[in-house]
């Protein structure tokens, strides 16, 4: 019913007389996904993927990318014939998370690798994106000979390439990003054959090292504005404009206006779409006539409401009161969902009331479970406290889907299993019923904050983690890789510590422990952090993302 981040196929709801055929970019950069995402026109004269990226399969973007990376590429072959630009990671099929980048989400970023070449100015062919030193230069051993091989930035033809990428009218660049030195070579590169004053000042604001990300010293990553169809369909801008960049929000207006009026169709279908739509837009000038549909007679439209009030404001007593009183078994997942998705603190009590709510919602291919094990599921995401007596108490009369859902929640919310809950009592109560031993644990533990379950909960599983702060975060890294609670606390914990809130939490937990690892070894000494240990390193020459961006 809803959209499904990174499905191959991800639902839009259209408002009737749209065209369902072209792309469209929803939601940001890296929290975002893409409709109709069209491959790469491959095989191509002038475009070619890089063979470590092509077997990634991420050869997916919007129209307009296409359209742009085709006449750069066509202006590089006509101003140097035979020249082939070289792709590297666009973005999957359906948009959504990849492991080797945090953006990349919605088809408005793109990696092209640079034009090297040797000593003689003969053209490498590259199967990968290499990292250049400041001098824009790499020493490579040859495959064959064993002999040192040095490659080095091909100004000549990488200004070619950025020069054809200004040129495009096919879409509006926000960034160009590579590291500083390139960027210098490149703009000296274009002085010295004389372009115009005007596309240089775009160049120099244009090409940029990213703040906060590795240097792009291996590639071009390029980024596009929300062209007014992607404004009009939820996309999101961050971050600065690029040089003349006016977003034409006129189609969105539009658009607004009709679902807002399609809120009072007759059609439950309609209703519900333009529910879908406005909480896309984040219209919340129209969050009182999509709240007014919460008791509406069809249950598409109520789950639609639930699932959009999030995003149109808090609305913590409509939704509160609806679940008091739904009995359809959508809309109740859906509400539950809602509450789990609310900051007000009264939503963890709600939800923790519905922990004693007998009734099994029917989710037809994803079958049949218990509301409260809904509701224990929701709560573990909320990172509170507050609730886990009741899910102790619950324990008592749970069924076994839900006892086993609470057990789980009790897990994250605490950062110990039941052997660390074991581990942790003295002494320990002859009942050795899990309802038990969490009783007398919550008993010993109550008056201590969060963080120190989390310290302890770490430090039973073998980490020296004496407090929750940045001076661990090398053992929280590592606690990553751990059990699916360490994992979740070690990376919501590196998440408040360092402002970075990437999706990593629905990666698989290797490919989650190599991000942070990566993403603090590239900031320890800005960051004031300990140095890593060598072992952590993520910078060897043999690991799968050593060449990748987190930009």
């Amino acid at each position: 019913m809803l959209p499904e981040l990174g499905a191959s196929d991800p639902y839009f709801p259209y408002v009737p007389g749209e065209d369902s055929t072209p792309t469209r970019s929803i939601g940001d950069v890296v929290t975002g996904h893409l409709i109709n995402a069209r491959p790469l026109p491959l095989p191509h004269p002038h475009l070619a993927v890089l063979p470590v990226q092509r077997t990634r399969g991420l050869m997916y973007t919007t129209d307009a990318m296409i359209a742009l990376v085709e006449d750069a590429a066509a202006h590089v072959a006509e101003h140097h014939p035979g020249s082939v630009v070289f792709l590297g990671n666009f973005g999957r099929k359906g948009g959504g998370d990849i492991p080797y980048s945090v953006s990349h989400n919605n088809g408005r970023d793109a990696d092209l690798a640079f034009f090297l070449v040797d000593v003689e100015g003969t053209p490498a062919l590259l199967d990968d994106l290499l990292s250049l030193d400041d001098q824009g230069q790499i020493l490579l051993e040859d495959d064959e000979t064993q002999a040192p091989r040095l490659l080095r930035f091909d100004p000549t033809r990488n200004w070619t390439l950025v020069e054809g990428l200004l040129r495009s009218n096919a879409a509006d660049l926000q960034y160009i990003f590579i590291s500083n030195p390139l960027r210098t070579l490149l703009l000296a590169e274009g002085r010295r054959r004389g372009a115009p004053r005007e596309l240089l000042e775009r160049a120099a604001t244009l090409l940029v090292q990213p703040g906060g990300a590795l240097p792009h010293d291996d590639h071009f990553h390029l980024r596009i504005h929300c062209t007014p169809l992607d404004l009009a369909s939820g996309c999101v801008e961050r971050g600065r404009r690029g040089p003349g960049f006016r977003p034409d929000l006129s189609l969105r207006r539009d658009v607004q206006e009709r679902a807002t009026d399609l809120l009072a169709s007759s059609t439950p279908e309609l209703r519900a779409a333009a529910v879908e739509r406005l909480a896309l837009l984040g219209s919340r000038s129209a969050s009182r006539q999509v709240l007014a549909l919460i008791d509406d007679p069809s249950p598409r439209v109520r789950a639609a409401v639930a699932r959009a009030l999030p995003e149109l404001g808090s609305h913590l007593p409509a939704l509160s009161a609806r679940q008091s009183v739904e009995t359809h078994p959508r809309v109740l997942a859906e509400l539950i969902h809602a509450l789990s998705r609310t900051a007000d603190p009264d939503a963890t009590r709600a939800l923790a009331r519905l922990l004693q709510r007998p009734e099994v919602v029917d989710l037809g291919s994803a079958g049949q479970l218990p509301l409260a094990s809904l509701a224990a599921e929701a709560l573990a995401r909320r990172d509170d406290p507050t609730p886990v007596p009741d899910l102790i108490e619950a324990l008592d009369t749970a069924d076994p889907i839900t006892r086993r859902q609470i057990e789980h929640a009790l897990r994250i919310l605490t950062n110990h299993d039941l052997n660390a809950v074991a581990h942790a009592l003295d002494p320990r109560p002859e009942d050795n019923s899990p309802a038990a031993l969490w009783r007398a644990w919550y008993q010993e533990h109550r008056r201590l904050s969060r963080d120190q379950w989390l310290t302890r909960g770490f430090q039973i599983a073998g980490f020296q983690i004496d407090e929750i702060s940045l001076r661990y975060v090398w053992e929280l890294c590592q606690a990553v890789a751990e059990d699916p609670h360490l994992s979740y606390n070690a990376q919501r914990t590196l998440m408040r510590l360092s402002g970075n809130e990437p999706q990593s939490l629905g990666w698989p937990r290797h490919d989650a422990n190599f991000y942070w690892r990566r993403w603090f070894e590239r900031r320890w000494q800005r960051m004031g952090l300990p140095p890593m240990p060598p072992h952590l390193t993520t910078l060897g020459p043999n690991n799968p993302y050593a060449s990748d961006d987190d930009s």
